[in-house]
C-alpha cells in the first residue's frame, strides 16, 4: 500500500507542478474592466428550446445565467410555485453539491491567510490533528493520516454512505459534529475492490461535511459567517445562504420544488429540504443571478481571491475516470469542481441533486465563459443538461448532433429497471421460495452507523408482497421497498419518499437465519453507481 501512496503522491505532484507553471503565467494576465457589452445569448429561440423541454418533462421552472468575460445575462422560465408564481433572476432555488467548490475555496483561503498555525502544513495537515478524538474512522491508519487534501479530494478511500446520513435522531437534528462523530460507526473499505486510501477516487459528502467542521474549528465561527466573509460578502451576493432558515427569513422568493409522478399524471409539492445537515457539502440556497458573480470571479481570476486560491481552485488534485468519451477528455477533480477537456478547451463543472431540486454550473477559464443553471423538480436535470449542451454548442459551434438532447426517447419503466439489477446482481439465480414466512421477517433491523428500519408488509398485486421501509430521518427521506428474487435473497428498490413510484437505486440483500430458525439479520449490499460499495449487516431488534 505504501509503494502505491508514493507512486500516487509523485505522479500528483508532477501534474500540480505542471498545472501550476500554467496557471502562474495566467494570474499574471488579470483580466481587466472591460465595458463592451456582447449579445445575450438568452434569445428567443433559446427561451422556445428551454419552455419545449420544460413542458415535455412536466418540469415547473427553470432560472438561467450566463457569464460572458464581465457580462451577465440571466432569465427566469416556467414558474417558481405552481399554479402562477414566475421564474425570475432572482428567484431562489437549492444549489446543491455546488456548495463544495465553495466550502473548499475558503478553507484554501484559511490556508494561505497564514493565520492558523494548525494550518502549518498547509493542504497536507491531518483532520485528526485539527478535530482530534471527534474524527475517528473504523480505519487507524486513515484515522491518523488522511489530510485536508485526501478529503477536499474525494481520495480517501472511505465508501460514500449517503443511506446513512441521517438528518435528526428521535426527532431532534444533528450537529455538524455528530454527524462528523458517526463516521466511526461505518465500515471503511468493506468491499475489496473498493480501494484503500489516495487510490481511487470517491465522492463523498461525509468529508466535505468534515471539513465544514474542520473550517468552524479553526475560525470558531459558524460555516455561513465564513462563507459571507471570504466570499458572498466581497462578491456582493446578497442572496446566498446556507441554509433553509435564513433563506426564508430573508422573504425573498424560494421555488416550490416538485415532483411529476407519472402514474397519477400530477405535479407532487416537495417538502423543503432543513439543510442543516449537509451544511458545507450541499446546503447553499441561491439565485442564478448572484450564483452567477462567483463564477464570475473564477473565469475572471478577480482580486477577491488571492492568485494561491485561484491556483488551487483550479489544479487538478485526482482522476476521476479515465474513460475518454465522445468530446471529452479524461475526468478530474479539483477543490470541488469536475474538470475536463471539451473539444480542446478547459471546462470545470459541478451539479446538485436535492429533492425537488437540481442545479449546475459550467465555466471554461480560458473563454471566461460560464453558466448556473437551477431547476425546481425532482426532474430538473432532464432540462438542465439540454440547456447547458446547447448554450455550449451556441457559445463554440460545436455540432448540435455531438452534445444535444439525448434525455428523450424511450425510458425505462421502474419494472424495467428491476429487471436489470436481477440480471446484474443474481446472473444465475435460481427460483425457490424464501425459507421465511414473510410475516417472520417484518420487524426492526438496527446497524450502529445506518440505524433502524422497520420492514412491514405490504400487498402491491394479487401475485406480490413485498416489504417496505419508510425512513423519513435519512438526509435524503427515503423507502426502501425489498422485493423477493429467489430463496433468501431479495432485492431492495431505493425510492424517495417524495417519487414512490420510481427507484433511483438497487442493492442486493438476504435474511440470515438464527439459531432459533427465524430470521436474526438482514445483510444489504450497499451499491453507488452501479457497484457494491460497502456490505452492512443489520440485526434484527424487534
Amino acid at each position: 500500500m505504501r509503494h502505491i501512496k508514493y507512486i500516487l503522491f509523485n505522479m500528483g505532484l508532477a501534474l500540480n507542478m505542471m498545472w501550476t507553471s500554467h496557471v502562474n503565467a495566467s494570474l499574471t494576465r488579470r483580466q481587466q474592466a472591460n465595458s463592451t457589452c456582447s449579445q445575450s445569448p438568452l434569445t428567443s429561440d433559446f427561451a422556445t428550446f428551454v419552455k419545449d423541454t420544460l413542458d415535455y418533462w412536466h418540469i415547473p421552472g427553470m432560472a438561467v445565467a450566463v457569464i460572458d468575460k464581465n457580462n451577465v445575462f440571466a432569465e427566469g422560465y416556467g414558474l417558481s410555485e405552481l399554479p402562477s408564481k414566475e421564474v425570475t433572476p432572482d428567484t431562489l432555488f437549492y444549489a446543491g453539491s455546488t456548495t463544495k467548490a465553495q466550502t473548499a475555496a475558503c478553507l484554501s483561503s484559511l490556508i494561505h491567510s497564514g493565520l492558523h498555525e494548525a494550518l502549518a502544513d498547509r493542504w497536507s495537515t491531518n483532520i485528526s490533528s485539527i478535530l482530534k478524538d471527534d474524527f475517528v474512522l473504523e480505519n487507524k491508519w486513515a484515522t491518523d493520516h488522511l489530510s485536508l487534501d485526501d478529503a477536499v479530494s474525494h481520495r480517501t478511500g472511505m465508501p460514500r454512505h449517503d443511506r446513512a446520513l441521517t438528518r435528526e435522531k428521535d426527532g431532534v437534528p444533528l450537529s455538524t459534529r455528530d454527524i462528523v462523530r458517526s463516521m466511526r460507526d461505518l465500515s471503511f473499505n468493506g468491499v475489496p475492490s473498493h480501494g484503500e486510501p489516495r487510490v481511487k477516487f470517491h465522492y463523498n459528502n461525509y468529508m466535505y461535511i468534515t471539513l465544514s467542521y474542520v473550517i468552524e474549528t479553526l475560525t470558531k465561527k459558524d460555516l455561513k459567517q465564513v462563507m459571507r466573509e471570504v466570499i458572498w460578502d466581497p462578491l456582493g451576493m446578497n442572496s446566498t445562504y446556507l441554509g433553509l432558515e435564513d433563506a426564508l427569513k430573508s422573504q425573498k422568493d424560494l421555488a416550490t420544488g416538485y415532483n411529476w409522478d407519472n402514474v397519477t399524471g400530477k405535479h407532487e409539492k416537495v417538502t423543503h429540504m432543513t439543510l442543516t445537515d449537509l451544511t458545507g457539502s450541499a446546503a447553499a440556497v441561491s439565485s442564478v443571478k448572484d450564483y452567477a458573480k462567483w463564477i464570475q470571479a473564477l473565469v475572471n481570476v478577480t482580486q477577491a481571491f488571492p492568485d494561491k486560491v485561484h491556483r488551487d481552485i483550479r489544479a487538478p488534485r485526482i482522476m476521476e475516470t479515465a474513460n475518454v468519451r465522445e468530446n471529452f477528455d479524461i475526468w478530474t477533480y479539483s477543490l470541488g469542481w469536475f474538470r475536463t477537456l471539451l473539444q480542446g478547451r478547459i471546462m470545470y463543472r459541478h451539479t446538485g441533486e436535492m429533492v425537488g431540486f437540481k442545479s449546475a454550473v459550467y465555466w471554461f477559464p480560458t473563454e471566461k465563459y460560464g453558466f448556473v443553471l437551477f431547476a425546481n423538480s425532482e426532474q430538473g436535470m432532464k432540462a438542465i443538461e439540454p440547456a447547458a449542451w446547447r448554450l455550449i454548442n451556441n457559445k463554440f459551434d460545436i455540432p448540435s448532433e455531438d452534445i444535444g438532447d439525448k434525455n428523450r426517447g424511450n425510458q425505462n419503466t421502474p419494472e424495467e429497471k428491476f429487471e436489470e439489477a436481477v440480471k446484474k446482481y443474481y446472473p444465475s439465480h435460481t427460483v425457490s421460495n424464501s425459507s421465511f414466512p414473510i410475516q417472520d421477517m417484518e420487524g426492526t433491523y438496527s446497524d450502529k452507523g445506518y440505524g433502524s428500519y422497520t420492514l412491514r408488509s405490504e400487498l402491491i398485486n394479487a401475485n406480490e408482497t413485498v416489504l417496505v421501509a419508510e425512513v423519513p430521518e435519512l438526509t435524503w427521506d427515503t423507502a426502501f421497498r425489498f422485493r423477493h428474487v429467489f430463496g433468501d435473497s431479495w432485492m431492495v428498490c431505493e425510492e424517495l419518499l417524495a417519487n414512490r413510484n420510481e427507484w433511483t437505486d438497487f442493492h442486493p440483500a438476504e435474511f440470515v437465519r438464527g439459531n432459533d430458525g427465524d430470521p436474526a439479520a438482514l445483510t444489504i449490499k450497499w451499491t453507488q453507481g452501479g457497484e457494491i460499495e460497502a456490505i452492512v449487516t443489520f440485526e434484527k431488534t424487534a
